[in-house]
């Protein structure tokens, strides 16, 4: 089970309440596939080529690409030794030399969850006496053991990973890249590890939840916690925290302020520094609608009216979230909120309840109640304050009061951030900030970040 799942209609289930955790991740580094982002390095001598443990927690934004990689030394397409997510979604580990299988291992299991984090722990093994042994992996400190292909590994051939002198890359294999979030990566050179080495179930609520790494790391051992967002270079961003030194250099990195930002502060933990944040739902999206960029990039395609929603949907509280107009061929982007019971009609927006800003008025289910506002254009940033407790929106456009609206009468379900196509030509493309990177303008007073450590 993913540490935060959602329930069917995408509100964040939280298990039995908050976690009573005493080490938080506070960053994690988005890949966007778009851009192609990756990080590598080349290895030096290993302390044992064949012996290792890669442990990292992710976040998936994509879940439509033909493959998502994750940690790949790729040389052809005859020789490479990888762990990504398939086409299927499941996951799966390979060695591959003069176009020949070495090693093969794929889940039962598949992972396309985009708003949960999942702890993922590979475990390289090759004097294991057992073949199906010399890999393992574990989800959420669990073992895989049901398999689509069962792990082999024949001992005469080396992995590339942890192989001197092989460029490594975390998140590209050759024209393929990972789009999401990863944190917490650490890499042992030497030592088959288990789960409990960097995660631990909490005794409170049940859930798998980090611990930092007490050990040693090997000579081709990191730790990449991604916490100096100061350059997008290999001292910073890249830098590895362990006593190595074995940085990574960034490609396709962004740490310049706005939509492509990347050093992120959506983790699997909850703390009031960091959480699980909402994204756009890839689950429900209306027709010809697509998601990027970790799911926070939406497009809107020329049919009017197929909403793209946000993955939380709330109940009570205030919460301010941003919209960055980035792009158009045509007709207007609309902003606002709908009722969570109505979340899954994907190719109409005619359902009540829901309030949107739409060119230069507002609409309330439907129905036009205010009007003369200054319209919405391409590079405009719209902040959304959803005062559920008083039962008000507001909207501003560059950090400008537009207006306050009273909410429709709610279906009992909550609220839920919502984007369409005004009328039907052109598409509309635009950024969504909840909170995962610092806000383009202050909220306003009392008003949170959509995040799991703030729900109620």
């Amino acid at each position: 089970m993913p540490f935060l799942g959602t329930t069917g209609g995408g509100s964040v289930k939280q298990y039995g309440g908050q976690a009573s955790l005493v080490y938080f991740i506070k960053n994690s580094l988005r890949f966007r596939e778009s851009a192609s982002a990756y990080l590598n390095r080349t290895f030096g001598t290993p302390t044992n080529n064949n012996t290792w443990t890669f442990s990292t927690w992710m976040k998936r934004g994509s879940v439509t690409s033909s493959g998502t990689p994750i940690f790949v030394v790729y040389v052809d397409g005859n020789n490479y030794t990888n762990f990504t997510i398939d086409s299927n979604q499941q996951m799966n580990f390979a060695i591959v030399t003069s176009g020949s299988a070495r090693a093969n291992s794929i889940t039962s299991q598949v992972f396309r969850d985009p708003s949960a984090w999942y702890h993922v722990v590979l475990v390289a093994n090759r004097a294991e006496a057992t073949e199906a042994n010399r890999i393992k992996m574990y989800i959420n400190g669990v073992q895989v053991t049901a398999w689509a292909t069962a792990p082999t590994w024949n001992n005469s051939y080396d992995s590339a990973i942890n192989g001197n002198g092989q460029v490594h890359r975390i998140g590209n294999r050759s024209t393929a890249y990972f789009d999401g979030y990863l944190g917490e990566i650490n890499f042992i050179d030497g030592q088959a590890l288990t789960p409990s080495s960097f995660g631990k179930t909490d005794a409170v609520t049940g859930q798998w939840i980090p611990k930092k790494f007490a050990s040693t790391y090997g000579n081709n051992g990191f730790y990449l916690k991604f916490a100096d967002a100061s350059a997008a270079t290999s001292a910073a961003i890249g830098k590895d925290s362990s006593p190595n030194g074995n940085n990574w250099a960034p490609t396709n990195i962004s740490v310049t302020a706005g939509a492509t930002y990347d050093a992120m502060i959506d983790s699997p933990t909850l703390s009031a520094v960091a959480s699980n944040y909402c994204v756009l739902s890839p689950v429900n999206l209306g027709d010809n609608n697509t998601i990027s960029n970790g799911n926070l990039t939406g497009t809107i395609a020329t049919t009017a009216g197929r909403p793209i929603y946000g993955s939380f949907a709330v109940t009570t509280g205030k919460w301010y979230w941003e919209t960055l107009y980035t792009a158009s061929t045509g007709d207007q982007l609309a902003v606002g909120v709908n009722g969570a019971s109505v979340g899954h009609n994907l190719n109409s927006f005619t359902t009540s309840p829901n309030i949107v800003y739409i060119s230069t008025t507002i609409s309330r289910n439907n129905s036009v109640i205010a009007t003369s506002l200054a319209s919405i254009t391409v590079n405009d940033l719209i902040g959304v304050a959803l005062d559920v407790d008083n039962g008000t929106i507001a909207f501003y456009k560059n950090n400008t009061l537009l207006t306050t609206q009273t909410l429709p009468a709610s279906d009992g379900f909550g609220w839920r951030p919502v984007w369409i196509n005004a009328t039907s030509s052109g598409n509309q493309t635009y950024a969504a900030n909840f909170g995962q990177r610092p806000f383009t303008y202050t909220p306003p007073s009392g008003f949170k970040s959509l995040n799991a450590f703030n729900l109620p």
